[in-house]
This record gives C-alpha cells, sequence and structure tokens, in this order.
C-alpha cells in the first residue's frame, strides 16, 4: 500500500515521504495512530499545505531563535562594557 508519512517513523521513512509498506501495518498500525495517509489525490494535497506550514513554522522559530541571540548577544556587551568601567 502506498503511504504519505506525517512523522518519522524509524525503519519506515522521515516526514511527507512517499512509501510502500504492508497493507496490514498501513492499516493496523501506521493509519489509525495517525502516522500516515493513504496516498490518494486528496492526501498528496493535504500534505503540500502541511509541508507549507512546517517551513512557514520552522522559519518563524528560526527567526525567532536569531533575534533572542542578538539580544542576548547585545546584553552580554552591554555587561562586559560595565565591567570593564568598573575596573578602570
Amino acid at each position: 500500500m502506498k503511504i504519505i508519512l506525517l512523522q518519522d517513523v524509524k525503519g519506515v521513512g522521515r516526514k511527507f515521504e512517499e512509501k510502500n509498506v504492508a497493507d496490514g501495518y498501513a492499516l493496523n498500525f501506521l493509519i489509525p495512530k495517525n502516522f500516515a495517509l493513504v496516498a490518494d489525490k486528496a492526501s498528496v494535497a493535504r500534505v503540500k499545505q502541511l509541508k507549507e506550514q512546517s517551513k512557514t513554522k520552522k522559519a518563524a522559530r528560526e527567526q525567532e531563535i536569531n533575534e533572542k541571540e542578538a539580544r542576548r548577544l547585545e546584553k552580554h556587551l552591554e555587561l562586559e562594557k560595565f565591567r570593564r568601567e568598573q575596573h578602570s
């Protein structure tokens, strides 16, 4: 059975990959636990949407991390400047 993984599954594949697996494995384990969808036109379209959402969230997370790191570095430099002034 052809499926699309919704998350990484050890021994099967990574998130958003299309894979062929045994029918029983797909119907009894992967699909009921929401690890995969049957690969048809509707699910392929849904997975494209999920990929785009995932990319958007990842970009927002990276931007937030970079902003936090910049603020942390700025505070660190201010603290170092203050310490140098105290020792002078």
